[in-house]
């Protein structure tokens, strides 16, 4: 026996180095066999970037090529199909080949249910969800789109406080500014715009979804920043293996960011038992409290509220460690995308051609909606200045002891036209994804019952064509966002103001818009905000499917950028850094920095 484990001990390093070379070789094998694959799509579909050979040495052509030159594969497939009402493919050699559709045949793509065409399984591929997520994976159905829903977006009036508070805070924290600069001004100095900017909107959030002091906590947002870096990167890596290696690869390549979990749910577990043992309480319990404290407003309240709710019940969903990791998952979706959102805005803005200009107009607004909101002459951001002084946006003063008791109003926010087109025109040009709509094939139309076409399901396009299951289809925001006919003038031109209404329009709200319409009109003919969507604006999805949080989103972004104008000055700068695209992802400019002051008050 003591030989046996001997012999075994020994064996094992070697076992252990073959099975790693093994995995190696057959990886390798699988990426040629992706790099010349046609994925099972139909023959009769274009391929773009293939030349003058459609076949095996032509997809690989195009599949190498998007690796570097996606935006002009997208390019070319938009002049040369897409605008003739065809569908082609597009080569993804990370996550295999899509059908790409004409935006013509949006609509069909919206109307297909869910259990035939699903968004939900190209976001969890895109993501790899399955290994980036740990214990969130535990239950089926995700809760952020529900909690967004019922509780956040009705709630953002009560919320925009504490978020500017929280905004204001988090800027001197890392841009500089308060005690002598406030009254004197600041000195010119560089900051690393995203690395600062998603500190600031991970405080932002955090405000919200846990409160003080969680939100200041530093060592739990490091924990939360490092473990939003990480996911976009580690998924496109896991993509690049065979889907029978992904269980044993998964857990590899995301270990750190399973110790960033472990770490973020250690110091969120003793809040999650507090709250489910307060929430879980008899009603004979509740009765014999002598002080009653009611229950926190913030995530992980609402999560166990909406687990409660449901009939049947799944106790999984009240365990502590799928709340906690369903907080990873709200944190990824919300901060990163507004981070992103609002790094591009800040470097649009700096390089546009009337820097100065644009910002003093941004500036000016800020200030008009604050003094139409409330005769109040005091703010959180300048108290007791005169009414000519910069003022906070949209506040709102009670009138008590103090000047306490201020709140950010919900309308003085949509009098925000200028702040609201300058971040949608960003969205627009500087998406964080090149797709405004992908669905994976999940199931059969009916027309395919009876059609005897081979069994194997699938969806049959508005031109007849058959996609097997599996397959990906959509449309791209990267190329509509970029058609002169959608988007009057040049529109690969940043033009901030190009979504608000001009001075002798009305003034109605472009964040009260409904959906619909083209370009930068809606349907009524007013200017459209940052969280309408429509056939030619896909920054957040569009349909049943488009993003429950842009609300909240944009309450946030337009109280940064709101701050931002009020507090900073910023230098401009001759030529905007480039975005990067990478596996399907599009990173704002990651390192570049910009030059900003600390503004003096009054």
């Amino acid at each position: 026996m003591t030989a046996l484990l001997w012999a075994i001990l020994i064996a094992t390093p070697r076992i252990l180095g073959a099975a790693v070379v093994a995995a190696l070789v057959i990886t390798c094998l699988n990426l040629i066999r992706r790099l010349f694959s046609s994925a099972s799509l139909p023959s009769n579909l274009p391929w773009v970037g293939v030349g003058e050979r459609n076949n095996a040495l032509g997809r690989a052509k195009a599949n190498l090529s998007s690796f570097f030159h996606l935006q002009d594969l997208l390019d070319e497939g938009y002049v040369k199909y897409s605008k003739n009402g065809q569908a082609y493919v597009l080569p993804y050699f990370i996550n295999g080949p899509q059908v790409v559709l004409p935006p013509s045949q949006l609509p069909w793509l919206l109307a297909q249910p869910d259990d035939v065409l699903s968004q939900e399984h190209v976001n969890r591929q895109f993501l790899q969800a399955e290994y980036a997520f740990f214990d969130a994976n535990r239950v089926p159905d995700p809760v952020h789109p529900d909690v967004i829903h019922h509780q956040l977006t009705k709630r953002l009036g009560g919320f925009a406080d504490a978020i500017a508070d929280e905004a204001r805070a988090s800027l001197e924290d890392y841009w500089g500014g308060g005690g002598d600069e406030e009254d004197e001004g600041g000195d010119w100095h560089d900051v690393r715009v995203y690395d600062t900017i998603l500190r600031v909107i991970a405080r932002m959030s955090v405000r919200v979804f846990m409160g003080l002091p969680l939100c200041r906590d530093e060592a739990f947002l490091s924990i939360c920043r490092n473990f939003i870096r990480r996911v976009a990167l580690n998924a496109a890596i896991i993509s690049l293996f065979p889907d029978f290696l992904k269980p044993i690869v998964g857990p590899i390549v995301t270990v750190f960011d399973y110790i960033l979990y472990r770490r973020c749910r250690r110091i969120l577990m003793p809040m999650i038992h507090e709250r489910l043992a307060a929430r879980l309480q008899s009603p004979a319990e509740k009765h014999a409290s002598e002080d009653p404290i009611p229950p926190p407003d913030d995530f992980i309240q609402w999560a166990i509220d909406h687990a409660l709710a449901k009939n049947p019940r799944d106790p999984a969903e009240l365990d502590p460690r799928v709340l906690a990791a369903r907080f990873s998952v709200l944190a990824f979706a919300a901060i990163q995308s507004s981070a992103i959102t609002l790094t591009n805005a800040l470097f649009d803005l700096a390089s546009s051609p009337r820097a100065g200009e644009t910002l003093a107009a941004l500036r000016s607004e800020v200030i008009s909606a604050s003094h139409s909101s409330s005769s109040s002459t005091s703010s959180p951001i300048y108290p007791s200045t005169s009414p000519s002084a910069s003022a906070s946006v949209v506040v709102v003063d009670d009138g008590g002891a103090g000047g306490g008791g201020r709140w950010w109003s919900r309308a003085g926010l949509a009098r925000l036209h200028r702040v609201d087109s300058a971040l949608r025109e960003s969205l627009r040009l500087g998406g964080f994804v090149e797709r405004g709509v992908a669905k994976m094939v999940v199931g059969t139309t009916h027309d395919n019952d009876d059609d005897g076409g081979g069994g194997g399901g699938g969806v049959i396009l508005p031109d007849g064509t058959r996609l097997p299951r599996g397959a990906r289809v959509g449309v791209s925001a990267h190329c509509v966002h970029r058609d002169d006919a959608n988007y009057a003038g040049d529109a690969r031109r940043y033009d901030a103001l190009r979504f608000a209404p001009s001075p002798s329009s009305s003034s109605s709200s472009p964040s009260s818009a409904g959906e619909g319409g083209a370009g930068g009109k809606r349907a009524g003919g007013g200017p459209q905000g940052l969280v309408n969507t429509s056939e030619t604006f896909l920054g957040f999805s569009h349909g049943s499917h488009a993003c429950p949080g842009r609300f909240f989103a944009a309450n946030q972004l337009k109280i940064a950028l709101g701050h931002i104008v009020l507090l900073y000055d910023v230098e401009p700068v001759a030529e905007r850094p480039a975005n990067r695209w990478f596996f399907g992802h599009i990173a704002p400019p990651l390192t570049e920095t910009l030059r900003v002051r600390r503004r003096r008050r009054g």
